[in-house]
């Protein structure tokens, strides 16, 4: 992983509700690009990565459920770090 001094960022937030929504709505952009982009850097077969990209989506709404070859094993080991 590669480490590099800290960069200080100073934020101005919006001070309107509709100020608030327009920063929430870019921000959540930004997060669904790199999440694409993540996921596009995978090395997997493109069908794959379309299946990890619904499952994100589906976690995101609440609606995810395991496959049903995975719904009866144990639950993994969580990892302690994970980078993208």
């Amino acid at each position: 992983m590669r480490t590099s001094a800290p960069i200080k960022v100073i934020v101005h937030y919006p001070k309107t509700e509709e100020g608030r929504q327009e920063l929430a709505r870019r921000v959540a952009d930004v997060h669904a690009d790199f999440v694409i982009s993540s996921i596009n850097k995978l090395n997997c077969p493109i069908k794959q990565k379309l299946e990890l990209l619904q499952a994100v989506i589906d976690t995101t709404k609440g609606t995810y459920k395991a496959p049903e070859a995975e719904q009866g094993q144990k639950p993994r080991k969580k990892h302690q770090e994970m980078s993208l």
